[in-house]
């Protein structure tokens, strides 16, 4: 079979589409649901949460030492200090136990001398709320505890329970589904023989959407036959807002994902002027499509510049800024003019705090190469190379170095 032509699309022409397509489509609007708020770990609020009680919701001593009246030690000090009597001028307290009525202070028991059992001696003065954690001082009642839109880390769960939720409302998750194809395909599971390839791209598919927030589910091998690809996109297209085709390696099979994602939806872009990964499909069905690349650093990178941020724009109404540091480089760095080249690098800090950056170059097939990369070095389309201890910015994967 002939393969057919890739036009290549500029990365973010081909990025413009795609999103434009999901948005006319209505993706990005996120259903809801009310799930109990400490299996919302990592969810994200599809509502603005307001505290159902204060936190504190009692006054309480902020210090371990003697409830007091504040007015009452206005005249203590090293030369006339000041006797309390148990009971009639203080209490003794304990860090987090409630302030009695009719007190408003608490002065530290280090600075209390112990004149007998139902007397102390003070020699300064305090102000009223001193060492109390007050009403609301955390959360007042009716105050934003999370806004929406907001990923729930631990403290936030924390917090939420602590205002009164005992449950709360998050955007429903994308279901995700990973369709490896190819007739060279094996289990890992599987010893290969010659000619044979282990599938694990499903590994760092269905990995990397969990990270961001996708139900993730990853289908059996389809050998590269026509009909058992179209059976399984349909299927596919019926059920899953987000529908990821691996391709592989065998000759021809370019031809079949598109042409079957064109009769079952339409193909929005079929390559891209991005290195590695330029076969690259994006498409619109039920849902979002994207035919994957077979090498696993191509699969890799097209997750993070095309799946990734229709994630985030679901979650969160936008992308979320990478993170990205300058830095020297220690070995020169070689690209194709006319493609955007990613090369994916790796960081050492130096003893001035500056950051060296290692070019992890190769074939989109070494997995070596992401298995040890903090992140990419973007090469524009018109540069043919960087020359060492050249300044770049490297994009960092996850967060800071």
């Amino acid at each position: 079979m002939k393969r057919a032509h890739l036009q290549l699309t500029p990365l973010e022409e081909a990025r413009r589409r795609f999103f434009d397509a999901l948005e006319k489509a209505g993706f990005f609007v996120a259903s809801e649901e009310e799930i109990e708020t400490p299996q919302a770990l990592w969810r994200v609020t599809s509502r603005e949460v307001l505290a159902r009680r204060a936190v504190p919701h009692f006054a309480s001593a902020a210090m371990d030492g003697i409830a007091v009246r504040a007015a009452q030690t206005q005249q203590a000090s090293l030369q006339r200090p000041l006797r309390l009597v148990r009971g009639r001028d203080f209490e003794f307290i304990d860090t987090g136990q409630p302030i009695p009525p009719p007190f408003d202070a608490v002065i530290k028991i280090e600075d209390v001398q112990e004149f007998d059992s139902q007397t102390v001696v003070i020699t300064r003065p305090t102000s009223a709320g001193k060492h109390v954690r007050a009403v609301g001082e955390d959360f007042a009642l009716g105050a934003q505890v999370v806004p929406a839109g907001f990923q729930l880390t631990p403290e936030a769960i924390a917090a939420l329970l602590s205002a009164g939720h005992l449950s709360v409302w998050v955007k429903r998750q994308l279901k995700a589904i990973f369709i490896p194809t190819g007739s060279e395909l094996v289990s890992w599971r599987a010893e290969p023989q010659i000619g044979q390839f282990c599938e694990t791209n499903s590994q760092i598919v269905a990995g990397l959407l969990e990270e961001w927030g996708a139900l993730v589910t990853v289908h059996e091998i389809v050998p590269n036959e026509a009909e058992r690809i179209r059976a399984a996109l349909h299927q596919a297209l019926g059920s899953y807002d987000l529908v990821l085709v691996g391709s592989g390696t065998s000759q021809g099979r370019g031809d079949l994902v598109p042409q079957i994602v064109q009769e079952l939806g339409k193909v929005l872009v079929h390559g891209v002027a991005y290195h590695p990964g330029h076969p690259v499909l994006l498409g619109l069905g039920r849902g979002a499509i994207v035919g994957l690349p077979g090498y696993p650093v191509a699969a890799w990178l097209a997750l993070h510049l095309f799946v990734k941020p229709v994630l985030e724009r679901y979650y969160f109404g936008r992308e979320r800024e990478r993170f990205k540091l300058r830095a020297k480089l220690a070995q020169p760095v070689k690209s194709a003019r006319g493609y955007r080249e990613f090369v994916r690098a790796r960081l050492e800090r130096a003893a001035d705090g500056s950051y060296w950056v290692y070019p992890l170059q190769g074939g989109a097939s070494k997995l070596s190469t992401i298995v040890n990369a903090d992140g990419w070095i973007e090469v524009p389309e018109e540069i043919e190379a960087y020359e060492q201890n050249t300044f770049v910015e490297v994009t960092l994967v996850r967060g800071r170095p």
